[in-house]
């Protein structure tokens, strides 16, 4: 079965193919400068987190694959799924599969075999999960241990894609630097340019795994080098998770803590983010990378990110209160709490949570708060207009505005702290938000938490702009469809699908 995705990009092909008969003589090789360009619009379906259908995967957790390391005691893995209308559900893993239901406006919270956690390396299994609800839902997925956890939100499989840039860190004392891939047809072939060695792969060296649906392929550093920039393509839709087995951050200051999160597709990525302090935290750190090369950044504070970034090339911050990153073409961004003892909090250790574009905001939300063991709740970073901040709705009342505390500088934003106590919870405003949850263990035990709520994982407005003079040729690039407009001498393409615009000037061809 095809995704949305690509039915919507082969309709996108079919309506180019359409504009290039019409415009021009078949065979003809001249432009026509006097013809009045041509211009057709088509709106995508807006997907968002909230799905019916997911493939997910837990990539290796060092208290599962080295309990010694971690006192010989279990890792817990749960989903959290949450609902704005009553649904039921199944989870299949292994053979076997679960059924599960939700309440109006509540969640559900299903144990998972320990088994699902990866620890094989540069091997193909069938450990994928596979998530279906009748009605939408939302998933978010935590594997906690008493000294190492943390979770992620799950994207349905009508918004992935086919072409990935890996977010993951490294540490100079824990190895692990690691993503995972999951197929969600048959068939699939996922080509993957690693920035790190493997145990038998090269650093930036090529290579094909070939996957069936809900097949899975775990790629794994076993030193101290970082996974983060590496490309993974395939031919079809794939679910990619990435982070580290226990990474200290910075590296070097204790504790390390298990790091985890589900990537969007380069496609989806964004250009305005906002970051701010976890709860009581002095430090965090902001990893960027860029999709395309000569990426440039405006930042609130100045001067955060200087100079440019090519495509899979990263950089770090290390901030110590709100921030504003404004690129000219569109990134991936993390953010990362830190080690318990890098500053006196005494809460917390290391976790990596992606920063939701404004771009994908929501204005409305319900989702599952997890509630570590032995705490007492939970926080819920929240970014929006500062003039919508009074609509501002968390469970049907108004959120305390207090709370709040504008970006500063030219900045439109503010940005807030909420407690929340574990459970469901809905998020509700005028214009689009975005917002993180995370949480923290107990004093001797500081481990954390952190996942966005919710994203948007197609582009709202009009996806598909084409404008066409005598369109002789169609570039095709995987992801993008370019249209050519000639104008005189020049050949200019410019198309915008699903909010990214590519365009290519050159001379034409005569």
């Amino acid at each position: 079965m095809r995704s949305g995705n690509a039915r919507f990009i082969q309709d996108v092909m079919l309506i180019a193919a359409l504009l290039f008969l019409t415009a021009c003589d078949i065979g003809e090789k001249t432009s026509v400068p006097s013809a009045a360009p041509a211009t057709i619009t088509a709106t995508a379906p807006v997907i968002t987190s909230v799905g019916t259908d997911f493939y997910l995967a837990l990539p290796d957790h060092l208290c599962y694959s080295s309990p010694a390391s971690c006192n010989n005691t279990p890792v817990t893995n749960k989903l959290i799924v949450a609902a704005a209308i009553a649904t039921t559900g199944n989870v299949t893993f292994n053979g076997v599969t679960t059924s599960f239901s939700v309440a109006a406006a509540g969640e559900t919270v299903i144990t998972l075999d320990p088994a699902v956690v990866l620890t094989t390396n540069e091997t193909v299994e069938a450990k994928g999960i596979h998530v279906t609800a009748l009605s939408p839902v939302s998933v978010h997925v935590v594997s906690e241990h008493a000294t190492s956890s943390d979770g992620y939100l799950a994207l349905p499989t009508p918004g992935l894609g086919t072409n990935y840039y890996i977010m993951s860190y490294a540490s100079t004392r824990y190895s692990g630097s690691e993503f995972a891939v999951v197929a969600t047809q048959n068939t699939t072939t996922v080509t993957i340019t690693p920035k790190a060695a493997g145990a038998t792969k090269l650093a930036n060296t090529a290579f094909t795994v070939l996957l069936n649906i809900g097949e899975t392929y775990q790629l794994a550093n076993p030193a101290n080098a970082d996974m983060t920039g590496t490309l993974v393509t395939a031919d079809k839709p794939i679910a990619v998770f990435s982070g580290h087995r226990c990474a200290d951050l910075p590296s070097g200051v204790d504790a390390c803590d298990y790091l985890v999160e589900q990537l969007p597709d380069v496609s989806i990525w964004g250009k305005t983010f906002h970051t701010s302090l976890f709860s009581g935290r002095a430090r965090y750190t902001v990893r960027v990378i860029a999709y395309q090369n000569g990426t440039t950044f405006t930042t609130m504070p100045a001067g955060l990110i200087s100079g440019t970034l090519n495509a899979g090339q990263f950089a770090d911050v290390v901030m110590t209160g709100a921030g504003e990153f404004v690129s000219n073409k569109p990134v991936l961004m993390a953010q990362f709490m830190h080690s318990y003892t890098d500053d006196m909090a005494g809460k917390g250790d290391p976790s990596m949570v992606l920063v939701t574009p404004a771009e994908m905001g929501m204005t409305d939300v319900t989702f599952g708060v997890h509630g570590l063991a032995g705490t007492s709740g939970a926080f819920l970073n929240v970014v929006t207009e500062t003039t919508a901040l009074a609509s501002l709705k968390l469970d049907n009342v108004a959120v305390d505005s207090t709370l709040f505390n504008p970006i500063g500088g030219g900045s439109i934003y503010s940005v807030g702290k909420i407690p929340v106590a574990a459970g469901v919870h809905s998020l509700l405003g005028t214009v689009a938000f975005s917002a993180l949850v995370y949480g923290y263990g107990l004093p001797l035990n500081p481990v954390s938490y952190a996942y966005p709520v919710a994203t948007k994982l197609s582009w709202p407005a009009t996806a598909l702009a084409v404008s066409t003079g005598c369109a002789e040729e169609q570039n095709e690039d995987p992801h993008l469809l370019n249209a050519l407009d000639h104008s005189g001498q020049t050949e200019h393409a410019t198309l915008t699908y699903r909010g990214i615009e590519h365009d290519d000037s050159q001379e034409c061809h005569e």
